[in-house]
């Protein structure tokens, strides 16, 4: 198998350190797999490898049977992507953004092209669901999926239960790295709303557009809200919800309520969760904290494992 991966940031080296460490073992259970070649802006001092500045270089290489996007961002993700999809190239990505805005399309032009499109690392970073809701719990009828997907917000509510303001909590979480600079994304809630249409697509096959979902953030939660929450026994979570009735999809992102009993209650601080109800299996729940660099690369390459034995 060959590959080629653009995009050289936190997630892009850590694939790069995991598929050299682990070489010898993955040689052993699935047989080579050589990097042809990288990409980026700059080269950031990576050694041992092809390096270029152009991505189509790595798209025009015939050498190459599958690209490994890691760029982030949309406009230029998404040329790549269908130039990528279009050349009949298997296509791994962690871009949830990108997924929640252009699946539709991507998803048609890859079983258009009989290739391949992996985003097990776009959801829950190195938390496996893509993989068992498609391989695992496929026979269910899903009833309803929710989540809180987001660690950065799930960090400041759990901080201001702890009795801090809500720019406090802010404030903290960008210090210790589980904010960006730029925090939009996070606590307005559509970084849930990408990861939540993901799963419903997962579950039900459809893709909401991403204009019709409802989204609020945790940015109007102040820290008295969360005082009456906690006197009545309840915490507030970021959750992405979504149902399907059978005939409609409904996606959802908003700050809710929830109960001693239920099982998103006890997920703190950066630790994500998802919850799947399925008519066989019950409520599923998958935990963990699941960012970071090393964590996420683990899931883009179970990706590449998959394509290489044919999945």
């Amino acid at each position: 198998m060959k590959i080629g991966v653009i995009g050289l940031g936190t997630v892009g080296k850590s694939v790069l350190n995991i598929l050299s460490n682990e070489k010898n073992r993955l040689n052993k259970e699935i047989g080579d797999i050589e990097v042809v070649k990288i990409c980026d802006l700059k080269d950031n001092g990576i050694t041992g490898y092809d390096f270029t500045d152009d991505y189509k270089e790595i798209i025009n290489d015939p050498k190459i049977d599958t690209v490994v996007e890691l760029i982030g961002g949309v406009k230029v993700a998404y040329e790549i992507s269908k130039i990528v999809l279009a050349s009949k190239k298997n296509l791994v990505t962690a871009n949830k953004h990108l997924l929640a805005v252009y699946g539709n399309e991507l998803f048609s032009l890859a079983e258009e092209n009989n290739v391949k499109l992996q985003y097990e690392a776009s959801i829950g970073g190195g938390i496996p669901v893509v993989g068992p809701i498609k391989e695992n719990l496929f026979l269910n009828d899903f009833k309803n999926i929710r989540g809180i997907l987001n660690g950065t917000c799930n960090y400041i509510l759990t901080k201001m239960e702890e009795g801090m303001s809500y720019s406090k909590a802010l404030e903290d979480a960008q210090n210790k790295g589980y904010a960006e600079a730029d925090p939009t994304f996070d606590v307005k809630g559509i970084d849930t709303a990408h990861k939540i249409n993901l799963l419903a697509h997962l579950a039900w096959g459809n893709l909401k557009e991403f204009s019709e979902i409802s989204i609020a953030g945790i940015d109007t939660l102040t820290k008295e809200d969360i005082e009456i929450a906690k006197s009545k026994g309840l915490r507030y979570k970021l959750l992405g919800e979504a149902n399907f009735d059978g005939k409609e999809l409904t996606v959802r992102v908003a700050p809710m309520a929830v109960k001693k009993d239920e099982l998103l209650y006890s997920v703190n601080g950066v630790y994500n969760a998802v919850e799947l109800e399925g008519n066989y299996t019950g409520k599923t729940v998958f935990y963990g904290e699941g960012a970071g660099g090393d964590a996420t690369a683990t899931a883009v390459i179970s990706d590449i494992y998959k394509i290489k034995l044919g999945g």
